[in-house]
């Protein structure tokens, strides 16, 4: 069986792209944790048996230090203008029996790319164009979510703001965006002081342990371990450093509960989806905060304490084979 991986930075896809999306490029965050997915689906591909893996490569990437891209059934293409990125995504994705594809929701991309791959007739394990639209836009999903009834903070409009004490916490964040990029958590009186743009929303902060869990979308999802996301506030700005395992048994069952109320928003889905959520101190504090419709960095992490391929559940439960 024949798979392309197609990481958005790391392939060359920014060679193609608009300037807004090489303003992105320009972000390290974004261009690393692509790199590091990149290599973690290569790692955890080669782990399944009779995979045959094509990979676009960015000339600029240095791929020269993992052994992973030199094995006999990984074959790398490098890509250093748009031509090329085009020419090899059109050849290769009509030949793959599966494509894995990653992208940032930021400017379109990820819908844009799954568009792309199914016009050239690629068998694209993502969530459906309806079902990217929607959860890329941190409006529409809390639409979504409400309407569906799953816990997720409130959007605050200027009436709802102004009844709000100085000393209230609230996330301002734009409606597309990836990760915690320009994302701001501010008081009211703060708030007051400065005049967001037209494409940020307002949520009140919610505090509580943040957590992060993962689904292998098919004909029977399989909800993965939970992980602690960790999430700080530096200077009005929300980081994400990273994610940690072991998380607590009564934490992962709270979170795994509520990522099963989100199952059903992706009927038909095929491939990864990533939901993000704030555990509070009881259960009817637990929020969700946004679903990705990709493969998320938690991958890196799980794949490492998965016993069998990550990838090969993806297209096993794509294809309807039972999951061992």
């Amino acid at each position: 069986m024949r798979i392309l991986l197609l990481e958005f930075f790391s392939s060359g896809g920014i060679y193609a792209d608009t300037e807004s999306a090489r303003n992105d490029h320009e972000r390290s965050t974004l261009v690393d944790e692509g790199w590091q997915m990149l290599q973690a689906l290569i790692q955890d591909a080669v782990r399944s048996d009779g995979l045959y893996i094509d990979v676009l490569l960015d000339k600029a990437c240095d791929h020269q230090r993992d052994d992973v891209f030199s094995l006999a059934n990984v074959s790398c293409y490098p890509i250093s203008n748009a031509d090329q990125f085009r020419q090899q995504l059109s050849r290769l994705a009509v030949l793959a029996d599966y494509v894995i594809a990653v992208a940032p929701e930021t400017g379109n991309l990820l819908g844009q790319l799954a568009e792309q791959l199914r016009k050239y007739g690629a068998n694209v394990l993502l969530p459906s164009a309806e079902q990217i639209c929607w959860s890329s836009s941190k409006f529409q999903t809390y639409q979504k979510l409400t309407e569906h009834k799953v816990p997720t903070p409130e959007i605050l409009n200027l009436k709802e703001l102004a009844l709000l004490s100085e000393d209230a916490l609230v996330v301002v964040k734009p409606e597309f965006g990836a990760g915690c990029i320009d994302t701001n958590v501010l008081t009211a009186s703060e708030l007051s002081l400065v005049v967001p743009k037209s494409d940020m929303l307002i949520q009140p902060y919610h505090s509580g342990i943040n957590v992060s869990v993962s689904v292998i979308m098919g004909a029977a999802p399989v909800i993965m371990q939970p992980l602690y996301q960790q999430i700080k506030i530096v200077d009005q700005s929300l980081k994400f450093m990273g994610v940690e395992n072991d998380v607590a048994t009564q934490h992962a069952a709270r979170a795994t509960h509520l990522a099963q109320r989100c199952i059903p928003l992706f009927t038909g889905a095929t491939g990864w989806i990533g939901i993000d959520m704030v555990i509070g101190e009881s259960p009817t504090d637990d929020m969700v905060i946004e679903i990705n419709p990709r493969l998320t960095t938690s991958f890196c992490t799980l794949h490492k304490r998965s016993d069998a391929s990550l990838v090969g559940k993806m297209i096993d439960n794509a294809a309807g084979r039972e999951l061992r």
